[in-house]
């Protein structure tokens, strides 16, 4: 098609007029619109030169002549052929977060026309944290739409770095699935909403787009787990507090220098936390879970409303009292013991039940034992 054809076509597909223009020294047109608190103003430049198209997207009101030019200038370098996958090279531009250029032949479109579709490239500014050179095409805009939601026509953005990630272990009620393929998960979001509650044992893997490979599961209070460095075998032991676990582990991810010191962090022990699990009839098993003491005894009106609701509670030396609800408003309390194949418990109050759970996070013990008119429940 001639250019003129294209700008034409263009035109009429997006029932809009564009403006000719001039950044840098490229010649394009522009349109600027307003599309509500979501996208806010929005600024599309497109260039049309020997038969090809490129596009550039700026919502938020983020567009800046100097972003535009340098990608642009970045174009001109891109291959013209893409065999869908995205191709990426530096930018650099002051005060600016964004450190690449990514280019792409979308294959969502943008005017509906799929001739045009075919001869347009999209280019945007992103990090060297969120995308891997020479993925798939059709991976980057999932990243985009769905799984990492990257806000890639934000020019004003942070960065939002990315941990390729799959669990390796069942976790029952948990918040993924065990999964022999990866998906892309905000990584910041990963440490510190997910990983943080693991259940007891559970493996999580993640890797970042230059291909570091972290696998770490709750050990307690911490994440712990090994770094598998890019291209190697070589493992670096991972040990850091489960609730500071995004500053220390950000520099992977991030696309930062990693050695050991950030590897590892020191921090206070938690205090007053057990490790719950719960089930009720109406909400099924909930997933072992490191809670606060408050948080457990709160659980207990939980366990109280339904009969046969049951509560785990174990301490940092795997010390256990658990309850279940046996009657209106009746808790039989009780702690094992597994090598005696028994346990020892009794109908209790509320009041004793919230003093063994104390006992038992602060003393890391249980205290059921010292309680009077208890009786021993031979198992099998």
């Amino acid at each position: 098609m001639r250019d003129e054809e294209i700008v034409e076509r263009i035109t009429a597909m997006r029932q809009r007029d564009s403006v000719p223009a001039r950044i840098g020294r490229h010649d394009v047109r522009m349109e600027t619109m307003r599309l509500g608190a979501a996208v806010g103003e929005l600024t599309t430049i497109f260039r049309v030169r020997d038969g090809a198209v490129t596009l550039l997207r700026a919502d938020r009101g983020s567009f800046r002549e100097d972003v535009a030019a340098a990608l642009l200038d970045a174009a001109d370098e891109t291959p013209d052929e893409l065999s869908g996958r995205v191709h990426v090279q530096p930018l650099t531009v002051d005060d600016l977060r964004l450190d690449r250029v990514v280019a792409y032949r979308s294959e969502m479109g943008w005017t509906g026309d799929p001739e045009l579709d075919a001869v347009t490239t999209t280019i945007a500014p992103v990090h060297r944290s969120e995308v891997r050179p020479d993925e798939p095409t059709a991976a980057f805009e999932d990243n985009i739409g769905m799984l990492m939601r990257l806000p890639i026509n934000t020019w004003s953005r942070p960065p939002k770095p990315r941990a390729d990630t799959r669990q390796l272990d069942d976790w029952p009620g948990g918040r993924m699935r065990r999964s022999r393929r990866t998906a892309p998960w905000p990584a910041e979001y990963l440490f510190t909403e997910v990983a943080p509650d693991l259940g007891s044992g559970v493996r999580v893997e993640a890797s970042d787009v230059r291909g570091h490979r972290l696998v770490v599961s709750r050990s307690w209070d911490r994440l712990t787990g090994t770094l598998t460095l890019p291209g190697t075998d070589t493992e670096l032991p991972v040990d850091v507090p489960r609730l500071a676990a995004w500053p220390a582990l950000a520099p992977i991810f991030a696309g930062g220098d990693v050695t050991l010191a950030t590897l590892t962090g020191s921090g206070r022990r938690e205090r007053d936390v057990l490790d719950v699990t719960y089930g009720t009839e109406e909400g099924g098993i909930e997933v072992p879970a490191l809670r606060s003491l408050d948080y457990c005894i709160d659980l207990l009106d939980v366990i109280l409303r339904e009969l046969e609701s049951w509560a785990v509670f174990a301490s940092r030396s795997d010390a256990v009292v658990q309850v279940r609800c046996e009657g209106d408003k009746l808790l039989w309390l009780e702690t094992p013991d597994a090598e005696a194949g028994s346990s020892v418990g009794k109908y209790a109050s509320l009041d004793e039940v919230v003093q063994m759970l104390t006992v038992l996070a602060r003393e890391d013990r249980s205290a059921v034992a010292e309680l009077e008119d208890l009786t021993t429940v031979i198992w099998g």
